[in-house]
């Protein structure tokens, strides 16, 4: 404590010489004082204006000093605002930096759930899976056995045959979803399938799904090459998208889907698949989105879930790709892009060279 008085009394040291100088400086002009008084005598005159002159020069130290002393704390005030702009820029960044590690940690926490709701899921769609083929299995195995017995009656063999169809389909989406899940590409080997053979089936089975809503399922198929993915990958992919629109086009006058076989123009190019509609579209606050799994906000085409991620990542594993368009006019817009086949026996070559085949 006393050495803090010490310091104290110390640092006030000069303040107090300075102030006693500035008293003291107003002594200067007592010589002049006294010359005025001298020549007073003889010239009373002269003697007042020196003696004016004087006091007017009195406050002069003063008045310098106290210039000085403005001009150093404005300088003091310039420099001591700069550090403060600075400072504030400093707390700008250190808050943008903190802003952005706040948004990856949340994303990070985002994905390290979505990770681990994942790996739930393709644990339990394993599980599932398994036991779904076993009564799969049997049904198909069922169907085949009243095929060969009542081959005598065609209307029930051609139901028969639909839902044998439509059974192996099943299964082979069944065997394919859990790789999708895990994103990698299957190992099977398998013939490169027909778009428009896949289409024409997707709609044949949403048509009734479609027919009870009021929506209309058109198709405009282009002549196209073979494509390099499985036939049911291509079907289960479409058959989504057509579900999703058909559920957001509920109640709507006029309602229309259409699904579009682009034209195959250059040689080697992707073959393109567009499914639009005449919907509400998409929210923009969650275009970017889409092909996440577990969206979810209000009911509608809002409401999202694994439909549309599981449709990304079945097409990913053989080189294909979705994504989404705004509509001209309004609605939906999907494309889908399949990588052509190479060069095989139900592949002409006439596709790649670009000429036609007699």
């Amino acid at each position: 404590m006393p050495s803090q008085l010490d310091e104290d009394h110390g640092a006030n040291r000069p303040k107090e010489r300075v102030q006693n100088l500035l008293w003291v400086s107003g002594c200067w002009i007592l010589p002049i004082l006294g010359l005025a008084y001298w020549i007073g005598q003889k010239h009373p005159l002269s003697a007042l204006l020196l003696s004016s002159f004087a006091a007017l020069l009195a406050p002069f130290p003063v008045l310098f000093y106290s210039v000085r002393k403005h001009r150093r704390l404005r300088e003091h005030v310039q420099e001591t605002e700069e550090e403060v702009a600075q400072f504030k820029l400093q707390l700008d960044t250190v808050r943008y930096r903190t802003s952005r590690l706040r948004e990856e940690l949340q994303a990070a926490d985002r994905q390290a759930r979505l990770s681990h709701q994942l790996t739930l899921l393709g644990q339990f769609t394993a599980g599932f899976m398994h036991e779904f083929n076993n009564p799969l299995a049997i049904v198909a195995g069922r169907i085949e056995v009243l095929l060969d017995e009542r081959k005598e009656d065609p209307a029930l063999c051609a139901d028969l045959q639909q839902m044998l169809k439509e059974t192996q389909y099943m299964s082979n989406i069944a065997s394919t979803l859990l790789q999708a899940l895990r994103r990698e590409r299957g190992g099977e080997i398998f013939e490169a399938s027909v778009p428009q053979k896949s289409l024409e089936d997707a709609l044949n089975a949403q048509r009734p799904s479609a027919s009870s809503h009021g929506v209309n399922l058109l198709l405009e198929a282009s002549e196209v090459p073979r494509v390099d993915v499985p036939e049911h990958v291509v079907g289960e992919v479409v058959r989504g998208l057509l579900s999703n629109a058909i559920e957001a086009l509920k109640a709507r006058t006029d309602a229309t889907i259409w699904v579009r076989l682009e034209p195959y123009r250059t040689a080697g190019a992707r073959v393109v698949v567009k499914i639009e509609d005449n919907g509400p579209g998409v929210p923009e606050d969650i275009r970017g989105h889409l092909f996440e799994p577990f969206v979810s906000h209000s009911a509608g085409r809002e409401r999202l879930g694994l439909g549309l991620f599981l449709a990304a990542s079945l097409l990913d594993m053989y080189d294909g790709r979705i994504r989404y368009e705004s509509r001209s006019g309004g609605g939906a817009s999907f494309v889908v892009e399949l990588p052509p086949a190479r060069f095989t026996r139900g592949q002409p070559y006439h596709w790649f060279a670009g000429g036609t085949t007699e």
